[in-house]
């Protein structure tokens, strides 16, 4: 077979897997499969507000050219069913590049909200329902800084969450229903059940939405008129989930719920919320809540909600699902997003153990550090009856006054306040951030690296612990250079490395390509420089920097 009439990035592609084959025979039947899907496969997607859905693998024939480009002998060649093994196979490989390619445009182009201690909870609770539903968990979990009512999961294991589906629910049961409904479309597979006409006209809407993120940043007007007329060209052509899709999602979401601990009753009291935000839009002649515009809120599905929902038992309003950790979460959101004043803080804080720890850090955001002690010192005699509860609020009271410390210019404090939870729960990716930043302060250039290097490997499209990396290297070069200059030298690539991968999951390729030539050129040039008789051993570092670069090219070629 001919590989040189393959897309470059699909034969490095396909090379690899041929390499791996005991018999040309499968390799060549892999190959037939593959490039199927990579040529033809439409990839409808959700991006801020509107489902990011993965079609079914397409099963009509490939045209002749297509075929005879790869040595078919039946230009009729199709794929196979997709509950085959091989369907699995293809589906998954897909799902993982959508998924990844997902995920860098996000980083690229989305406002997200990078708060450790928030993303924590609620990848938490999305693990949770997911489990329930699918065996493979998600790849990600984005908090999307956004004021609308909105939840994603995409094929490929990226689920996402606008901040604005928090700040206007009532409880963390509510959350968790927008969460099940959304993993219930995946574990159902509507995404991918849909005729050739509805995917067309989901790939225009992409393009709106994508313009859409970028015209956020500067005009919310302008975003929402360039979104609501790619909804408008999608409803034309049928794109929302049809009825009994809702309805199945819903049925499913609850069982989801109910397996993972949550309330299913708090399904369809979101719903009335969602409905609220409808009518008093409509009345406003405002734009409808994206979440309605994908997962149409009609009144028979609010009742058969409200019916399915009363089979279940009935939970108490002191039985909700970690009250405390909801209402610690939903004022720190509000913060972090500025949407609260401190009238709104101080009038909530007479009640409310999150307004009061959100209070504090405002005041520390605002340099009133004494006012921000005091908030503070009304906190340490909590009385706290729930152990997860617990853990929450005494993770963030620690992480809260590390980060005012923090912004007083007193790094010793807060890794003083954050090192027991560290050490109490190493898992925890919250206190590992703070303590990095901590340490890359206080000269312990060293000990960040050990800290997150097992992030950076187990999530490598950590964007917020690659930097850290990076800058760990960059001081260690910076303070080495008199004393070790091999030592200077390699912290120097790798700070350049390290650059390059964040640039590469925020969807920089060109930025990436640049920092990477940039740290082979100088370990070429070091290498030459410092000879044999310094004993240093140039060419694994060539063969790591020559693959990150392949890694690079690769995902810079994927077009969805």
């Amino acid at each position: 077979m001919n590989l040189l009439n393959l897309p470059s990035g699909f034969r490095r592609f396909v090379t690899s897997h041929q390499r791996d084959s005991q018999q040309s025979g499968a390799a060549v039947r892999f190959v037939k499969v593959t490039y199927r899907c990579y040529c033809t496969a439409a990839v409808p997607l959700l991006l801020l507000g509107l489902p990011l859905m993965a079609t079914a693998a397409p099963t009509a024939a490939i045209n002749a050219t297509s075929a005879s480009a790869i040595g078919f002998d039946n230009p009729n060649f199709s794929l196979p069913e997709l509950g085959s093994g091989g369907g699995r196979f293809i589906e998954a490989n897909q799902h993982k590049v959508l998924g990844e390619w997902s995920l860098q445009q996000l980083g690229k182009s989305a406002p997200l909200l990078n708060d450790p201690w928030s993303q924590e909870q609620l990848e938490s609770l999305a693990w949770q329902i997911n489990a329930q539903a699918r065996s493979q968990a998600p790849l990600a979990l984005m908090v999307i800084n956004n004021a609308s009512i909105n939840a994603f999961a995409i094929p490929g294991g990226v689920m996402g969450i606008h901040t604005g589906t928090v700040i206007d629910a009532n409880s963390m049961d509510e959350v968790a229903s927008v969460i099940a409904h959304e993993v219930a479309h995946l574990s159902q597979r509507h995404y991918e059940h849909r005729d050739e006409a509805s995917r067309k006209a989901l790939m225009m809407q992409i393009g709106g939405l994508l313009a859409a993120i970028a015209a956020s940043a500067a005009d919310g007007d302008a975003a929402a008129a360039v979104m609501m007329g790619s909804q408008t060209a999608a409803l034309n052509a049928q794109m929302a989930f049809s009825r009994s899709n809702e309805r199945e999602a819903d049925r499913i979401g609850m069982q989801l719920m109910a397996k993972a601990g949550y309330d299913p009753r708090a399904m369809p009291r979101f719903f009335a919320t969602l409905n609220q935000k409808t009518q008093l839009n409509m009345v406003k002649n405002a734009y409808l809540p994206s979440f309605i515009m994908t997962h149409p809120l009609s009144s028979e599905r609010l009742s058969e909600a409200q019916s399915r929902a009363n089979s279940y038992a009935t939970v108490g309003l002191h039985n909700q699902s970690d009250p405390l950790t909801f209402d610690l979460l939903k004022w720190r959101l509000k913060v972090l997003s500025n949407q609260v004043t401190e009238g709104d803080l101080l009038a909530a804080a007479k009640q409310s153990t999150g307004a009061t720890m959100a209070l504090a850090f405002w005041y520390g955001k605002q340099g009133r550090y004494n006012e921000a002690a005091a908030q503070f010192s009304k906190l340490k005699n909590t009385a706290i009856s729930s152990t997860k509860d617990k853990m929450a609020f005494d993770v963030l009271l620690a992480i809260s006054q590390g980060q005012v410390a923090g912004m007083q210019g007193n790094w010793q404090r807060t890794e003083s306040l954050i090192t027991p939870y560290y050490n109490l729960y190493p898992e925890r990716r919250d206190t590992k951030m703070l303590l990095a930043d901590a340490w890359l302060q206080l000269g312990k250039y060293n000990e960040v690296i050990s800290l997150m290097k097992p992030l950076v490997q187990s999530r490598e499209y950590d964007v917020e612990a690659l930097f850290r990396m990076q800058r760990a290297y960059e001081l260690l070069a910076t303070s080495n250079q008199q004393s070790n200059t091999t030592l200077s030298q390699i912290s120097a690539v790798n700070a350049l490395r390290y650059r390059a991968k964040g640039e590469l999951w925020q969807g920089e390729y060109n930025d990436a390509l640049v920092s990477l030539q940039q740290a082979k050129t100088l370990v070429q040039s070091f290498s030459k420089a410092s000879g044999s008789s310094s004993g240093f051993n140039s060419r694994p570092l060539l063969a790591s920097i020559d693959s990150e670069v392949a890694q690079v090219k690769t995902a810079k070629e994927v077009r969805p």
